[in-house]
């Protein structure tokens, strides 16, 4: 099979949860035998090493670079009166729609992967005029997502979050309705779109990413790292969700832990963190910053007991996936929970506030032997069998498509 994939952006290095969805279902598909074509976004000419890395699993790498220019800003501040803001950074010009009409036509794949809702602006009008079908990868119920962050943006952000929202509900369901199938990364998600009439939807979870066909388990060195903190959390340190959520951890939940745990260190990993994170963490006590770090893993196995301390959003938080790989007790509140499938949910423990997420931190740092989940276990959950199941899926709406248009 030979699959044209659309992504928000450039999936390696995979520094945050979305792109390690995109890049691990990249690497998935190709060690399967699966033929790629990738056309992502990208704010910069990519690293070498980087597009040797990417070049390892994809055939074809078409990056679509953004236009900086005055007119471009002036296109996208009038496309605002249609398409949610994220959309209207990826909205192309005529001569730069034929010439990618031109790259994708030339590879001639049998579907065009849109791997996030918003990519379906160029998606589907290249499925349209090449007549290939397209599917969808959706990653949360987009409009309630930013909806969520609204409510916890401070300042400017609030403004971007609203215009991230114009249009966004219409714009989602459309795409939706156009695909061939979208995939839904939460079963919960799905549900939810099931409810609201949709009947092409399916689900599709992310895969861990030590878990390929090609590693016999985690990585050798992180899981020989220092065990240096007692807490740690590790995810995107710039959207509004996580950063109250850190936010909440080191305000309300670290001070009754130091009435018990005076000596408590706390370790916040992850992607370009904002002034606020920062400042944030400078002004706590026994409370560290590690930003971009190369191993998630190694981040993992840094610490006692892994925490997620987010309280809003849709979708599935990647973190929570990840942290089951480390072999560590796991505290979230319950959104950590929200999409994931029933079985891998007995390996978290849940608490509803700040005082119960403290009971439940002492609890693990004083287990010797806690819950967590074996091999066997995430590879029936995230491992390939998941790709596996979706490319024979696949083929068969494609086959029985084909049929249905002679």
């Amino acid at each position: 099979m030979k699959i044209s994939i659309i992504a928000m952006e450039i999936p390696y290095p995979p520094i945050h949860g979305g792109r390690a969805d995109i890049w691990r279902r990249i690497k998935a598909l190709s060690d399967l035998g699966t033929d790629l074509q990738l056309l992502c976004w990208c704010p910069k000419v990519c690293q070498p090493e980087d597009l040797a890395m990417i070049k390892k699993y994809v055939k074809k790498f078409y990056p679509i670079y953004y236009d900086r220019q005055i007119a471009a800003k002036i296109r996208r501040f009038i496309h605002l009166f249609s398409y949610p803001l994220e959309v209207t950074s990826r909205i192309l010009q005529e001569k730069q729609l034929e010439e990618i009409l031109s790259v994708v036509g030339s590879f001639e794949p049998d579907v065009i992967l849109s791997d996030h809702v918003h990519c379906g602006v160029v998606a589907l009008p290249l499925s349209q005029k090449l007549n290939i079908p397209m599917i969808v990868r959706s990653h949360d119920i987009e409009h309630l997502h930013y909806g969520y962050l609204l409510k916890s943006a401070k300042g400017y952000r609030k403004l971007l979050r609203l215009l991230s929202l114009n249009h966004l509900e219409g714009y989602e369901k459309s795409m939706f309705k156009q695909s061939l199938a979208f995939y839904d990364i939460s079963a919960d998600d799905l549900n939810f779109w099931q409810n609201e009439g949709f009947t092409n939807g399916y689900f599709l979870p992310p895969l861990i990413e030590s878990f390929d066909q090609k590693s016999n388990a985690v990585d050798d060195v992180s899981v020989k790292t220092k065990v240096d903190y007692d807490l740690v959390f590790l995810g995107n340190l710039r959207t509004e969700n996580n950063m109250a959520g850190i936010a909440w951890l080191i305000q309300e939940v670290l001070p009754l832990l130091k009435v018990h745990l005076p000596e408590i260190k706390v370790l916040i990993a992850g992607s370009n963190p904002t002034s606020r994170i920062q400042k944030l963490v400078e002004k706590s006590d026994r409370v560290d910053l590690k930003i971009n770090p190369v191993s998630a893993m190694e981040i993992y196995q840094s610490g006692r007991v892994l925490v997620n301390p987010v309280a809003t959003g849709s979708g599935v938080s990647i973190k929570s996936i990840d942290m089951l790989t480390a072999g560590k007790p796991i505290v979230t509140l319950p959104k950590g929970l929200y999409g994931l499938p029933e079985e891998a949910k007995q390996f978290f423990r849940v608490a509803v506030d700040a005082n119960s997420f403290a009971v439940e931190v002492l609890n693990c740092l004083n287990e010797k032997h806690p819950k967590v989940p074996d091999r066997d276990v995430l590879n029936s959950l995230f491992g390939y069998s998941v790709i596996e199941n979706f490319l024979s899926d696949l083929n068969r709406k494609i086959t029985g498509t084909s049929l249905s248009s002679n």
